[in-house]
């Protein structure tokens, strides 16, 4: 053979199996430099037939190549040479002699070797040639030994962060800046007050003891350290539990338009504004709300992209924040979309809304559609300022305390879908509107605490609708099949969660004939 083919390797995959597995490696025929191609075959263990094959040249695909013959070629050569058998059944070859007429190894003689006597003790004796490890770079002045303590041992433990050797020799000794201070040993005493966590207006209301207003929003009193470090606890907002639970019994910046028009002559009006501040109404799970959320990350991104070409300022960023409570009025609070740092502009807050039913108009399209919080003024775009938005952003700078507010609507449009204003804090404005949310937290939210009769309504028309809902899929039911008809039908109770009759047991208009508290 011409040693084309190398690395033969044999694989009988398993012993149930008739097939076997057999590769090499076949150097080229005529750039033998280059990488060899890799060939296999596979054999029939009893027959020899070849099954199929395969090669890494431009035909080997094919299995017609002249490299998997030279690789059966070579299959039959290493068989009939012996190559094929173990380690194990071939005759030792180790410790044998060398063959005749071989020598193992040249002789090298030395020649012309001349002894030098030796007079004295060699380990007595001096060299006057220098060497490296004998150099000494310090001055004269310095050369003499110094004991450990001489040196700088506090530096040299910082320098090498405790690791020198040098220090496992040094006596230890007490730190005066960590050892146990002495309790009885002071200079002077002073009162150290523990910051405590912001209360809810339930728990407020409760500690108060049923006291008067004026009670209440004293328990409910913080400092500015306590307002960022809620803020920073509530950062996730819907997702924070924390959130949700300060937002009960507060006026909010997003309700705070509404509570405020609820303010009538003769008192409150209606009761849905009480309900959205007490959280009665579940979590909507609308699609203008899921819209919103799923595109504020984008709004956000969007916006600090135009502050950056429209200010050209650099080094702007977008920052998320929670729950901000009210210093002056704690039971106002407001969750800016995101608080704005800008090094020219200084901070502000940031205001994103993403409309869901207009969503493929054009801002100036948009402007024109009823219940737009957008309107034409003077050939400008701008919030109206009659509009709740426009009250959430006065809130919202009125709680954080910040004095400008970037309000941002944006649209999917392929053109014109992205307008930004910056409103200014109108002090007047919370002149006028601090009244009334007072006026709403003392009569409305304070009064609920105490009798729960907005939460009674809310919970009534619940029932019913429960109820309606149920009545209508066995009307349904019955016309589809007569014969069902005599069913008695159980409804949900809304008080015991226990099912009731069908049949009042109470001659009463509101009774749903509960078996269990016979409402």
């Amino acid at each position: 053979m011409s040693g084309h083919i190398h690395s033969l390797q044999y694989h009988g995959i398993s012993s149930n199996l008739c097939y076997c597995f057999v590769r090499g490696k076949v150097i080229p025929q005529v750039k033998t430099s280059e990488q060899p191609y890799y060939t296999w075959v596979v054999l029939h263990k009893e027959t020899g037939q070849v099954c199929t094959a395969e090669c890494t040249c431009c035909v080997g695909i094919q299995a017609t190549c002249k490299h998997i013959s030279g690789l059966l070629f070579a299959v039959v050569e290493a068989v009939e040479q012996g190559k094929n058998s173990s380690c194990t059944s071939q005759q030792q070859a180790w410790g044998q002699g060398p063959k005749k007429g071989q020598p193992v190894h040249d002789c090298q003689f030395a020649k012309n070797i001349k002894i030098v006597g030796v007079k004295a003790d060699v380990t007595q004796q001096t060299s006057s040639r220098n060497y490296r490890s004998e150099f000494e770079p310090r001055v004269l002045a310095h050369r003499n030994k110094r004991p450990v303590y001489a040196f700088n041992i506090d530096a040299l433990a910082d320098i090498t962060n405790g690791n020198c050797g040098m220090l496992m020799y040094v006596k230890q000794q007490a730190d005066p800046a960590h050892q146990t201070p002495n309790i009885h040993a002071y200079v002077k005493e002073e009162e150290v007050e523990t910051t405590r966590g912001v209360l809810t207006v339930e728990e407020a209301h409760q500690k108060s003891s049923g006291g008067s207003a004026d009670d209440v929003i004293k328990e409910l009193e913080l400092n500015h350290h306590q307002q960022i470090l809620l803020a920073n606890e509530t950062k996730k907002q819907a997702s924070s539990t924390l959130w949700t639970q300060h937002r009960i019994g507060r006026i909010t910046a997003s309700v705070a338009g509404d509570c405020a028009a609820s303010i009538k002559e003769n008192g409150l009006s209606g009761h849905s504004q009480i309900a959205k501040v007490m959280g009665y109404y579940d979590s909507p799970h609308s699609s203008a709300l899921t819209w919103g959320r799923m595109q504020e990350p984008v709004a956000r991104k969007q916006y600090v992209a135009w502050h950056r070409l429209h200010y050209k300022h650099k080094g702007v960023t977008c920052e998320e924040t929670g729950l901000w409570v009210n210093i002056d009025c704690p039971y106002v609070a407001a969750s800016p979309d995101g608080i704005v740092r800008c090094h020219v502009c200084g901070d502000g807050l940031l205001e994103i809304k993403n409309p869901y039913t207009h969503r493929l108009c054009e801002i100036q399209d948009f402007s024109t559609k009823k219940g737009s919080c957008l309107t034409m003024e003077n050939g400008m775009l701008q919030v109206r300022r009659t509009h709740i938005y426009y009250t959430q952003v006065q809130v919202q700078m009125w709680c954080t305390g910040y004095s400008w507010t970037d309000f941002i609507v944006r649209t999917v449009s392929k053109h014109n879908n992205f307008h930004a204003e910056r409103i200014q804090f109108d002090t007047e404005f919370i002149a006028s509107l601090k009244p009334k949310l007072y006026i709403f937290f003392v009569q409305g939210i304070l009064k609920e605490f105490g009798t729960r009769s907005v939460q009674n309504i809310v919970r009534d028309r619940s029932i019913r609708k429960i109820i309606d809902s149920v009545l209508c899929r066995v009307e349904e039911s019955v016309k589809m099949n007569p014969s069902a008809s005599n069913v008695t039908c159980t409804y949900p109770c809304g008080f015991c969660t226990e099912e009731c009759e069908s049949n009042p047991r109470e001659d009463s208009r509101n009774s749903i004939g509960c078996d269990v508290c016979m409402r």
